[in-house]
């Protein structure tokens, strides 16, 4: 009798692991890869609306779609011109006075549930990077949405964020997927690509308003990541290239390592950076406080001349290691003369000093004060190459 009551017992146990009352089946979500948003432009209106509301804001949502061929199982798997896969990109767009409520009008669009546990990132068009009001609100609406994830990757673009979300990269189906594997297979090998997410935004929007986030472009009908959009008091200042990204990023990533190739006697050199460790003090001097950094790299040789052996060559390989650090000193100088001119504090200049040096924060006053009237720059470089790179 015993065993029967523990055999009815285990049977009426096991009924609650079948399955979950109020779950959604996949099939019944619209899965959002990438979201877009944008100031609301009378000319870009879509006319679906009449809610009565003022439009302030155009969202806009990638999300895969299966074709009508995939659906019912009619593909030939002899047609040589159809894609690798069937699935492409459709985008869902609203306009709305909130992004919230431009979100909720699209899932009303919709037959199945949006779902956000695969959205990989949010592109901010210039309109919005250029209006301090609709980015804070942007962010804040971002922040308090449950379902977004904090880490899902933030995007700026000098263009509309609708425009880039409806160009499919090469070779690719979806932007979501392929931002999102571009920075997980280069976030080992890349001295000019920068990955900022939600959280990292809402951090340095709330304590000093400077920040830059990555920019996204359209070349030859191909997306592309290129240079740093600068934000100073939460809205749009400059756009910065590539050469001034990464002499930006020597000091402010420790991730973004990469290849270096400089002109050496008769050709180049090209060195493979797999470690860095900056070293950042302040101190007072002359009226001044001293931003001493000090960029410490290890690299291997991976490309020189068929049949030279520098290693063996100790002046050589001291001339390179110094060529190098002259070369990383003047990209780093080069930066940091350009956010100075635009009087963007992209380093964190103010928050570094009052945690390492509260006393010259507290002298200057930095919390009020423009930082570039009270401190000067010494940078330094130091290089040690590891090996040649084996010839077999």
């Amino acid at each position: 009798m015993k065993i029967v009551k523990i055999v009815f017992v285990f049977l009426f146990l096991s009924s609650f692991l079948t399955g979950c009352f109020d779950k959604v089946e996949i099939e019944e979500r619209a899965l959002v890869l990438a979201i877009g948003i944008d100031k609301y432009l009378e000319e870009n209106d879509t006319n679906t609306e009449k809610t009565g509301e003022e439009k302030r804001f155009i969202v806009s949502m990638a999300m895969p779609e299966v074709s009508e061929e995939e659906k019912s199982g009619n593909t030939d798997p002899m047609n040589k011109n159809k894609s690798q896969n069937s699935v492409n990109e459709a985008i869902k767009k609203a306009e709305g006075s909130s992004v919230a409520s431009t979100i909720d009008l699209i899932d009303t669009y919709m037959s199945k549930n949006l779902y956000y546990g695969h959205t990989k990132v949010v592109v901010l068009g210039k309109d919005i990077l250029e209006d301090e009001i609709l980015l804070r609100e942007v962010i804040d609406s971002l922040e308090r949405n449950n379902e977004i994830s904090r880490k899902i990757i933030v995007l700026g673009t000098t263009r509309r964020a609708e425009e880039i979300l409806q160009t499919i990269p090469k070779d690719e189906k979806m932007l979501g997927i392929y931002i999102n594997d571009f920075y997980k297979n280069n976030k080992k090998n890349s001295s000019f690509t920068y990955s900022v997410n939600l959280e990292d935004i809402i951090q340095q929007l709330l304590s000093i308003g400077d920040t830059a986030i990555p920019n996204i472009e359209i070349v030859d009908n191909d997306v592309r990541l290129t240079g740093l959009i600068a934000l100073k008091d939460s809205k749009y200042i400059s756009y910065l290239d590539d050469a001034i990204t990464k002499g930006l990023l020597w000091i402010i990533d420790r991730k973004s390592l990469g290849e270096i190739s400089i002109p050496f006697e008769d050709g180049y050199v090209s060195t493979t950076i797999f470690k860095k460790k900056v070293e950042k003090n302040f101190y007072e001097t002359d009226n001044k406080i001293m931003c001493d950094f000090v960029v410490n790299i290890q690299g291997n040789i991976s490309e020189y001349m068929l049949g030279k052996n520098i290693m063996i060559e100790t002046e050589k390989y001291k001339m390179i290691e110094d060529e190098i650090s002259n070369y990383v000193k003047l990209e780093i100088d080069n930066s940091i003369k350009n956010i100075k001119q635009l009087n963007v504090d992209l380093i964190g200049l103010k928050e570094l000093i009052r945690k390492n040096n509260y006393d010259l924060y507290d002298k200057y006053n930095l919390k009020a004060n423009n930082i570039y009237d009270y401190v000067d720059f010494n940078v330094r470089c130091n290089v040690k190459i590891k090996g040649s790179g084996s010839i077999k």
